[in-house]
């Protein structure tokens, strides 16, 4: 209903009327007619887990939180849901060291999503349901929840992913490390509340079929020799496309650097920062998805959507690039090349790379640039990703 979305853009009193973050449009803020929506209050809030952390608790250098402490405890004991999205980003998931044959953990600081997630299990009494979705969950994730849950280590939460027939179920194998988001295939299953604890599964959401994966290879690993191959693989397309280049976090360049060096060599379309795309005045797109869902008004500026909302026309090539880090999750409209600058930090960091290609059945195509052991490193997650990786020579890119 009109008026009950809300977005947490920055701290803020979540239990205010919100009317500037709601706005007064058709679809959002308070009504003043007599359609049963007068004043409606906020249902969904969405926002980043550090905004609402510090909505509800300040941030330390404020004289009070912007939620008094009994409107956060109300608020808090109200939440009926609670959703992680990208939840391996946002937990800290442990990997153990090894240093002097002695097995240590590194040490952390506590998350803001990880505090979120304990004060409304807290003040719920544990009847708050919390969905944690992630591409990508494997046993660290599964016992970090466990822990910020107040759970034991046996008591892992368990994992809802897509079956092979297209339904839902359940499973708390420890072995699993599987794609939970059926949404990157646009699936809508039905869920299937059957355990099966002892049932192995591969990876239920993989990269797509439509999605063809290169390796092509250049004599040395420095960041110079890698992006003069990325070049020499553009310029060798017979016409221009709508193209996204990744740089890998074993690329030591920034992005910046990266699109000047592109710049240098006159690329067409001229490269971009897929973040300054996203990006206006220092907000970004959610933004603008909560101005159409909820019709809000007076948050942030107005940029360009044509590229994310199936607007673009059959002649808006573009050429953006972006860090691994930076990938997930996005949609980019017609997307034809994925450049993959460098190997990627693992399997799972390729699929989210590989995933913004081929989507809805269209299809897509993946180049990876990297020297030649990496290329041999790529071949090997050929059965982990239940895909395979063909080695091309400069001259074969024209052809794809």
């Amino acid at each position: 209903p009109p008026g009950t979305v809300r977005l947490v853009a920055q701290a803020t009193n979540l239990m205010s009327d919100g009317v500037k973050d709601r706005g007064e449009g058709e679809h959002g803020g308070r009504r003043n007619d007599d359609d049963g929506h007068k004043n409606a209050v906020p249902q969904i809030f969405v926002g980043s887990s550090k905004a609402i952390l510090h909505s509800l608790y300040g941030d330390g250098k404020m004289p009070a939180p912007p939620t008094p402490k009994p409107m956060a405890m109300q608020f808090l004991q109200s939440v009926n849901y609670l959703v992680l999205d990208e939840v391996d980003r946002l937990l800290n998931v442990q990997k153990l060291q090894t240093r002097s044959k002695k097995t240590t953990k590194s040490k952390h600081h506590e998350r803001p999503a990880a505090t979120l997630t304990a004060a409304v299990e807290r003040s719920t009494l544990g009847r708050a349901q919390i969905v944690a979705a992630s591409a990508t969950v494997g046993r660290p994730l599964r016992r970090e929840l466990a822990r910020v849950l107040g759970l034991s280590a046996q008591e892992c939460p368990r994992i809802v992913r897509v079956s092979d027939d297209g339904g839902d179920e359940t499973t708390s194998s420890d072995d699993d490390e599987v794609e939970a988001n059926s949404m990157e295939q646009g699936g809508q299953p039905s869920l299937q509340q059957k355990h099966q604890p002892q049932q192995q599964h591969g990876r239920s959401v993989t990269i797509p079929e439509t999605v063809q994966n290169y390796i092509y290879s250049v004599q040395g690993s420095s960041e110079g020799k890698l992006l003069t191959g990325a070049f020499q693989v553009i310029q060798q397309l017979k016409r221009r496309r709508r193209m996204l280049l990744v740089l890998s976090r074993s690329f030591n360049m920034s992005t910046q650097n990266a699109i000047g060096a592109l710049r240098h060599f006159k690329i067409q379309p001229e490269p971009r920062a897929l973040l300054d795309v996203l990006q206006a005045d220092g907000t970004d797109q959610m933004i603008q998805v909560h101005r159409q869902v909820s019709g809000a008004a007076g948050v942030g500026e107005a940029a360009t959507t044509k590229y994310f909302d199936n607007t673009a026309n059959e002649h808006d090539d573009y050429f953006f690039v972006t860090g691994e880090d930076t990938v997930r999750g996005l949609h980019l409209d017609g997307l034809e090349l994925v450049i993959v600058v460098g190997r990627p930090n693992g399997p799972d960091e390729y699929t989210h790379i590989a995933g913004r290609t081929g989507r809805a059945g269209k299809s897509g195509k993946v180049i990876n640039v990297v020297s030649h052991e990496n290329g041999a490193a790529l071949k090997s997650w050929e059965r982990m990703l239940e895909t395979e990786f063909t080695p091309i020579e400069l001259e074969d890119a024209a052809d794809l």
